[in-house]
């Protein structure tokens, strides 16, 4: 459970970093010159100010998964499923960075789903 907060902490202060970059520097995800001001149906400042607010959610839900709450974890798991689908954005602008974040996301996911050792029968 330690190693799953700990990289949900992780994720979610990348997910700030991304949100921050997308907030400040417009062209740094765009791929082509005449890309726009737009990635996918939202422009880079919507994207940025959703990726900064998944990443303190996800910052939050690796508190309570430290701590050891069950809600924690659910929520875990559905914040870093989501931040796995999102990465699908920005794959073919940083291949190597997103395919990062997303194995990241899948090892949080891993690390939430399975049972804990210390504790017989608890499941999410």
């Amino acid at each position: 459970m330690v190693f799953a907060g700990i990289l949900l902490m992780l994720s979610g202060l990348f997910d700030i970093l991304n949100g921050f970059v997308a907030l400040l520097d417009h062209g740094y995800y765009a791929t082509t010159a005449n890309h726009g001001n737009r990635l996918l149906v939202f422009n880079f400042a919507a994207w940025g100010w959703v990726w900064i607010i998944v990443g303190i959610a996800q910052i939050l839900a690796s508190l309570g998964v430290l701590l050891g709450v069950r809600a924690a974890r659910i929520t875990g798991i559905v914040l870093a499923s989501a931040c796995l689908v999102g990465q699908l954005m920005f794959l073919s602008t940083f291949p190597y960075w997103s395919i990062f974040i997303m194995v990241m996301s899948l090892l949080v996911i891993y690390g939430l789903v399975v049972e804990p050792r210390h504790v017989p029968g608890a499941r999410v």
